[in-house]
C-alpha cells in the first residue's frame, strides 16, 4: 500500500485557542499507518497539513491551496481530517 506523504506545519502559536500538539497526536493516531508524516523541508510530500492556533490562519498566505488542508480549531473529528488528507480534494477549515 502506498502511503500519502503529509508535511506537518504549525503556526507560530502567538494566539492559540486549543492544544495544537495534542490535536495532531489524535490525527496521527486516527491515521494509523496510512500516512507517512514528514516536514516541509523534506520537499517530497503530497499535501501539507497546516495547524493554526486561531482563525487568523497566517500560514495560509504562503501555500498553494490545492495541496493544503488548513485547520483552525479542534472541532472536527480527527478521523475526518485523515479522510480529507487521503482524498483527492482540497479542503480548508
Amino acid at each position: 500500500m502506498i502511503k500519502e506523504r503529509i508535511a506537518l506545519k504549525y503556526c507560530g502559536g502567538c494566539n492559540p485557542t486549543f492544544d495544537r500538539v495534542e490535536y495532531v497526536r489524535k490525527i496521527q493516531s486516527a491515521a494509523e499507518d496510512r500516512i507517512e508524516w514528514t516536514t516541509l523541508d523534506d520537499g517530497h510530500w503530497d499535501k501539507v497539513l497546516l495547524i493554526h492556533g486561531c482563525d487568523t490562519a497566517c500560514l495560509e498566505k504562503n501555500f498553494d491551496f490545492s495541496k493544503i488542508i488548513s485547520i483552525r480549531n479542534d472541532a472536527q473529528d480527527p478521523g475526518e481530517i485523515v479522510q480529507r488528507l487521503l482524498s483527492e480534494e482540497k479542503n480548508e477549515d
